[in-house]
């Protein structure tokens, strides 16, 4: 598989937060108690989604930089610690799987494919979403944000998990739903699929995926016609 064409992959990676699962409303809800802790405004729901994507730490900097804030050094880390002590005491009392979800993973899982999330959530609080919400058992390998290696849009945790599992990048699959993770697939030399209506402030329809799907529904179809034309 190279990039821009699509055939038979041999390991398939899903990104978390947007494609997997929506956990937007945990992460909004961990927002805004962290704005209400410090006597600030809540965001919409809509507004933390086209937050999320590049790490709770970002998302922290960019939901008090619409108030007109700018956190940096010292203050930065304390509001940073203070999101992961919220959000990590709620992960999924919102958050849900995506609608095909579980068939996605299993899918892949049956047909003999390597597979594994590669997302910016620390690989601890993915690792638990995951379990909680019955899709860990399908996957191989969880890379986070914080397992050692630079976040997407940067190809590093692909390429890691290319190496764990002995494929090279060529006979890889993206699986996510932004720009960051299309951007990654491209650095990394490998195939990428962007699903409508995760997070990020982008129409996905605008990228130059390999391909768009409505939802993760259509994926066992689609891998079905990849794994026949070989």
């Amino acid at each position: 598989m190279s990039a821009g064409r699509l055939t038979r992959p041999r390991l398939v990676l899903f990104d978390l937060d947007g494609t997997l699962v929506d956990t937007a409303p945990d992460i909004a809800a961990a927002v805004n108690e962290l704005l209400s802790v410090h006597r600030l405004p809540a965001h919409s729901l809509d507004t933390v989604r086209s937050m999320i994507g590049h790490g709770i730490e970002t998302l922290v900097v960019r939901a008090f930089a619409a108030h007109g804030l700018t956190l940096q050094g010292t203050e930065l880390a304390a509001r940073h610690a203070e999101m992961m002590e919220i959000y990590g005491g709620h992960l999924t009392r919102f958050s849900s799987p995506r609608d095909g979800a579980r068939d996605a993973v299993a899918v892949a899982r049956r047909t003999g494919l390597g597979t594994g999330v590669v997302t910016n959530k620390p690989e601890g609080f993915s690792r638990t979403i995951l379990a909680e919400l019955d899709l860990l058992a399908g996957l191989d390998m969880v890379i986070g944000g914080d397992s050692g290696f630079a976040k997407k849009p940067a190809p590093d945790m692909l390429l890691a998990a290319c190496r764990e599992t002995g494929c090279g990048p060529s006979d890889a699959l993206l699986v996510g739903d932004s720009q960051a993770d299309l951007a990654a697939a491209r650095a990394a030399g490998m195939a990428c699929i962007l699903v409508r209506g995760g997070y990020g402030d982008m129409d996905v329809d605008l990228l130059d995926a390999d391909r768009v799907m409505h939802d993760l529904r259509e994926f066992p179809a689609l891998l079905s016609r990849l794994l026949e034309a070989a």
